[in-house]
């Protein structure tokens, strides 16, 4: 009889980063036999889309005889364990894992990266319920010192992104914008982005992407209002279908990209793109420093952003840049713990 797995996760919300995530992962998880079930806040969509069991992740006794009848837990990928967005999603995903302990089951953390934690008693709170699960990975260096400074063990791992599949690259010499919304973000910072776009591009095609519509196509249209007042010869369009496929096919043609969200990063990389991360999340910043990519930290006054687009652009990527964006994801640890 198959084992079976529930997947906690930011799940149905048609975020792409996490989409890619869940698609990786389940599809790894069917090829070795399990029955899987995910908590989504789309629990119809879910199924349609990746072809699995699904219950609604806001209805407890669903929860709750969900993880009951679970063989194992894993909880991520992403950023689960943080609340910077929110401290209720952080008590909720910790919630799911100290009830799974409560009946024996056994729990993984999926590739997460954990933090920012803000909070003496929410740092407590993650550190004890990381410290009940059964084996943890971690995405980052940053978490795997956190969580050593916290004396849990841990692996660290690759973002499972890193395998998704991708599509010859057609350069057409497109530049990419991805933007989210961000609380912190400085009032000046689309109004210099937009300026040296037009400077050091204004030749070339603008392709605004969203790849979570509920939260991004308001950044698009603010980036298109204002590009039409400072460039209104500029040609550029709006991609707001963030499918999988769709984004993957957008990315295909870019030259250069200006991103915001992790995965769109981390899918620029992918493909040998020039990526410029703008960034507002450590996962973002250390993302930019591993890969040695430019990055404006979008929340601070903007300075004069020339030299940076001048570097950006003249930048020659070396020979350990570009063998570690050949990154895949290893299953042997978890499918060891899970088979074995």
């Amino acid at each position: 009889m198959a084992k079976k797995v529930l997947i906690s996760g930011y799940i149905g919300y048609s975020n792409f980063g996490d989409d890619v995530i869940f698609a990786i992962l389940t599809r790894h998880l069917k090829a070795k036999g399990f029955d899987i079930t995910a908590l989504s806040s789309n629990p119809k969509k879910t199924k349609k889309q990746f072809k699995v069991n699904a219950v609604n992740n806001k209805n407890p006794l669903e929860i709750i005889k969900s993880i009951f009848e679970c063989d194992y837990l894993i909880s991520g990928g992403g950023s689960l364990l943080q609340n910077a967005t929110s401290s209720l999603s952080l008590l909720y995903y910790l919630l799911i894992i100290i009830f799974a302990k409560l009946m024996f089951k056994k729990v993984i953390i999926f590739a997460q990266g954990i933090g920012p934690i803000y909070g003496s008693f929410w740092n407590k709170l993650t550190r004890f319920t990381i410290s009940l699960c059964d084996f943890v990975t971690v995405r980052d260096s940053e978490s795997y010192k956190l969580l050593g400074k916290w004396k849990i063990k841990s692996r660290y791992v690759a973002d499972p992104a890193w395998d998704i599949p991708i599509l010859p690259r057609e350069s057409r010499g497109y530049v990419g914008v991805q933007l989210r919304p961000f609380s912190n973000m400085h009032p000046d910072f689309i109004k210099l982005l937009v300026k040296y776009i037009g400077i050091y591009f204004s030749d070339r095609r603008i392709i605004l992407f969203s790849l979570q519509n509920s939260h991004d196509l308001q950044m698009c249209y603010l980036f298109e209002k204002t590009l039409k007042s400072q460039w209104p010869q500029m040609k550029y369009e709006i991609r707001s279908e963030n499918t999988i496929k769709s984004v993957v096919e957008g990315f295909s043609n870019l030259d250069f990209l200006f991103a915001m969200r992790f995965h769109a990063c981390l899918l620029g990389l992918k493909y040998g793109t020039k990526v410029f991360a703008l960034s507002y999340d450590p996962k973002v910043e250390n993302l930019a420093r591993e890969f040695e990519l430019q990055s404006i930290d979008v929340s601070k006054k903007p300075d004069d952003y020339n030299d940076k687009f001048r570097k950006f652009i003249q930048f020659k990527e070396h020979k350990e840049i570009t063998e570690k964006r050949k990154t895949t994801f290893d299953w042997s640890a978890i499918d060891k713990f899970m088979l074995g």
